[in-house]
């Protein structure tokens, strides 16, 4: 739904020129529909002819409520959402009348509990989108969804629920046999009887190779049809997605660490195509991104998940060890979608990679699980 880029110790100046870059160079049209939400610490600093040099349709200026609630800075608010930005209250804590009347948008910390007041407020301004940040558990995640708020942020997926990592175990050994069917290159046949013993991973299939994506004028009939039209290497991904798609914890609601592992890939695919990588490469460069959270997954150690799939010895030396340039590149990505911290200009310069070639790498990651979850 959103991105918040961390400047860290940038002055605004400052990281509204690298903004101002990113949009020559497309990066606000690549992410289509997704919106930057812009931390600012003074108002005052943002110049007031920011909507020539940026897309204010597609930035939320996220400004603490105690900013907010000043008269001098509110003429400065009207400003800014008179020529096409939205504002988005942060630090929110108002309990009974709103610090700042215009108030649409609002956002909370969800690192421990949401104050009482939080739903009466996602409730009576329920035409916005409101953000709760900060949230580490799937407890924390669920008082969130409770209390009303629709865009959610946070370390939580990273630690799924207890029950999401045993769930539907049959399931996972199947789609784990089918991958290393697939990685060794085995006969049709052998793809066929798996999918048979499962209806419903069978009709995903179907309905994956009958969609408009594969603008087919044939009727799919057979098992082995499908597999043909699909194709081995999009099947793999297919699968390498699907066993986290899978593992829902919640009716209609994906993963969330799918959409994290499904960042990994594309971003090291991106990494390894703009380095040159062949086409074997760069899937062994997606497998490696895809993979590296099934610990997360299935709450086991990774080397035992990886077991029955026969990897190369450079995949799993990456995913164990971080070792080789993908286990570089993995480091890299795994930062990527973190707060800044000095790490990651170590772990850009230990990966040989330039600020460019980065920059363009996420961003194409970005557009990509953004594709992911509208089709998922």
């Amino acid at each position: 739904m959103a991105i918040q880029p961390d400047f860290g110790a940038m002055q605004t100046s400052e990281w509204i020129a690298v903004l101002q870059s990113w949009k020559e160079k497309e990066f606000f049209d690549t992410l289509g529909s997704i919106v930057w939400m812009l931390a600012v610490k003074d108002i005052h600093e943002v110049p007031t002819d920011l909507h020539t040099r940026l897309p204010a349709s597609k930035i939320f200026l996220c400004i603490p409520e105690s900013v907010c609630a000043t008269k001098e800075n509110q003429t400065l608010l009207k400003h800014f959402t008179t020529n096409g930005f939205k504002i988005l209250t942060d630090q929110f804590a108002s309990s009974l009348e709103l610090a700042w009347s215009e108030t649409k948008y609002f956002a909370m910390d969800a690192s421990n509990t949401l104050p009482f007041f939080a739903k009466s407020w996602t409730t009576r301004l329920a035409s916005g989108q409101h953000w709760a940040k900060n949230i580490s558990t799937h407890a924390s995640l669920d008082q969130a969804v409770q209390a009303g708020f629709k865009m959610l942020s946070g370390e939580y997926p990273f630690n799924p629920p207890a029950t999401n990592k045993s769930a539907d175990g049959t399931a996972r050994t199947r789609l784990l046999k089918l991958l290393g069917l697939v990685s060794r290159d085995a006969d049709s046949h052998e793809l066929e009887e798996l999918f048979k013993q499962d209806p419903s991973l069978s009709f995903m299939l179907f309905k994956l190779v009958s969609s408009a994506a594969f603008a087919q004028t044939v009727r799919v009939s057979s098992f082995g049809q499908a597999i043909n039209l699909l194709g081995r290497r999009q099947l793999q991904r297919w699968l390498q997605l699907l066993l986290y798609a899978r593992s829902q914890d919640a009716a209609g609601a994906l993963n969330p660490l799918m959409t994290r592992a499904a960042f990994r890939a594309s971003m090291m695919e991106a990494l390894c195509q703009k380095n040159g990588g062949s086409k074997d490469e760069q899937d062994a460069a997606f497998m490696v991104g895809i993979f590296s959270l099934l610990d997360k997954l299935f709450g086991s150690d990774l080397g035992e998940v990886l077991h029955p799939l026969s990897l190369k010895d450079e995949v799993l030396a990456a995913l164990l060890h971080r070792t080789g340039i993908l286990g570089s590149h993995l480091r890299l990505v795994e930062l990527a979608d973190r707060p800044h911290t000095v790490e990651i200009e170590t772990a850009i310069r230990r990966a040989e990679v330039s600020i460019n070639v980065f920059e363009e790498s996420l961003v194409q990651a970005y557009a990509w699980v953004n594709q992911v979850c509208r089709e998922a």
